[in-house]
């Protein structure tokens, strides 16, 4: 690396630093401000949860690196990673424990309906960081997986749009798995640009926030808060150079939890379809680009089973295609997470909507996918 670079990389790991800095002193400040003020319990807690959250990754992750770099755990370049220095992979730990602690610590109240989303993404994430250590096969990630999900459904954790007839039931546990096990491996998928999933879970979080005041719903509410506050913590190391990245751990937990929040309750009220709709909406950019690339790769004969489409890594992800446009790095993950939001905060408006609505935005977004994707393939002919 030329000293260029290395004054690149220097200048960006400070910015980083003081990124992480700003968070802890905002988080640390609303929490001073809700104890001074009285407000609410519930706004107290929210306060705790996230400067819980920030503290724990903020000061976490620097130890992780230290350790990723003593034992070799190391993405190193070359391939169809495009990141030029070896670089740690172990920062799903930071951000594991920030979000289960600032939730442990805070929400024993909430804790029989957490117990089984905290058990499942504990197993998610314990396969992962397995596979970031010495790496596993795909099916062993797949069954931890699965096992996860049935966790979920034996405690009652499900979609629930169908008629409670027996096919209904068997309908909505089948798609609840296909629709954990979907989230998480697209969240994984697009874990391939510096700040890339940190970002998107940051949005999809602040979405689930909003949703949760609508709601009238605490414990969405403190999950949200403390995936946020985990995600912009260790954003500040995660901005392009990468002190850390969130190896196959992270991205797998994050993916888990989000898609385990997003078939908590009734999203909508008097109307079932409308209430399927919303997560889609919310989780639109992953579900995306997992359709349009495994239907890519089908087409062209490089999937052609379970095996190959778990085990096919390659640069035709929604973020390499937006490179090939010619976008800087940054301006690529700051565009896909804009999309993110456009798209997501039209769940909001559904909150009250009838069935014709969510026809509608489910319309628009998918209007908006199609020129996303004749992007993607101008950037791909480019490239």
């Amino acid at each position: 690396m030329s000293q260029n670079d290395q004054a690149k990389r220097a200048e960006t790991e400070k910015s980083g630093l003081i990124l992480g800095s700003v968070v802890l002193l905002a988080s640390l400040s609303l929490l001073l401000a809700a104890h001074l003020f009285k407000v609410p319990a519930v706004f107290e807690r929210l306060g705790i949860i996230i400067a819980t959250s920030v503290c724990f990754v903020f000061y976490a992750t620097p130890l992780v690196i230290k350790a990723a770099h003593r034992i070799g755990a190391l993405d190193m370049p070359g391939g169809r990673r495009i990141h030029l220095t070896p670089t740690p992979r172990l920062g799903g730990i930071a951000v594991y424990l920030g979000v289960v602690a600032a939730l442990v610590l805070t929400s024993r109240a909430y804790m029989p309906n957490l117990k089984a989303l905290l058990i499942g993404s504990t197993l998610v994430f314990g396969v992962g960081l397995l596979d970031d250590l010495r790496s596993i096969g795909p099916f062993t990630k797949l069954f931890a997986q699965l096992a996860a999900c049935v966790i979920l459904i034996l405690d009652g954790v499900h979609v629930t749009f169908l008629p409670p007839t027996w096919w209904g039931i068997a309908g909505e546990y089948l798609i609840t798995v296909i629709w954990m096990v979907g989230i998480t491996n697209a969240i994984n998928f697009l874990d391939g640009m510096d700040g890339l999933v940190a970002g998107l879970v940051m949005g999809t979080s602040g979405i689930y926030f909003i949703l949760s005041l609508l709601l009238g719903s605490n414990m969405l509410a403190y999950c949200s808060v403390a995936l946020f506050g985990a995600a912009i913590a260790f954003l500040g190391f995660n901005i392009k150079p990468a002190r850390i990245f969130l190896g196959d751990s992270g991205s797998n937990f994050l993916g888990f939890f989000l898609a385990a929040l997003s078939i908590q309750g009734e999203w909508a009220r008097h109307d079932p379809l409308v209430s399927f709709f919303i997560p889609i909406l919310i989780l639109s950019v992953p579900i995306y680009d997992m359709v349009f690339t495994t239907l890519n790769r089908i087409v062209r004969g490089k999937v052609t089973s379970v095996r190959s489409w778990l085990e096919y890594t390659g640069l035709d992800h929604i973020h390499h295609r937006l490179e090939g446009l010619g976008l800087t790095r940054g301006r690529v993950v700051v565009t896909i997470c804009f999309l993110n939001l456009a798209v997501g905060m039209g769940a909001v408006t559904l909150f009250e909507a009838r069935t014709y609505g969510g026809v509608a935005l489910i319309a628009s977004a998918f209007c908006v996918y199609c020129v996303v994707a004749l992007l993607e393939i101008l950037g791909e002919s480019r490239k």
